[in-house]
């Protein structure tokens, strides 16, 4: 396993301090709600797709405030496939130097 260099702050925020904020504000809206849907029906005759319902406020920041944690989630998952990206390039790297030496000399390097 490769040595773990230490990130900067400012990538540091990015990674943690950007969705710990959105967490945060998807919480505040999430108890400012009360956690209400009231646009929500339980009747399958009553969801009509076609029939407009009226939205009030507390629907709106409740699904304002689960939009904010999704975000959240994203910007953490998109930043961990990155970081798992960046370090197979290392290995892709030294795989090419190894294909290398093999079609130099015949064999692999571990191989000597």
């Amino acid at each position: 396993m490769p040595a773990r260099h230490r990130s900067s702050p400012v990538v540091l925020l990015i990674r943690w301090g950007v969705p710990a904020l959105l967490v945060l504000g998807g919480v505040v809206l999430l108890i400012m709600s009360g956690g209400h849907l009231s646009g929500v029906q339980d009747n399958a005759q009553e969801s009509n797709v076609f029939v407009s319902t009226s939205l009030d406020r507390d629907s709106v920041l409740s699904a304002a405030g689960v939009g904010l944690i999704v975000m959240a989630a994203i910007v953490v998952l998109l930043g961990w496939l990155l970081r798992l990206n960046a370090s197979e390039r290392g290995d892709r790297d030294k795989e090419d130097a190894a294909r290398e030496h093999l079609r130099r000399t015949g064999h692999w390097p571990d191989e000597e």
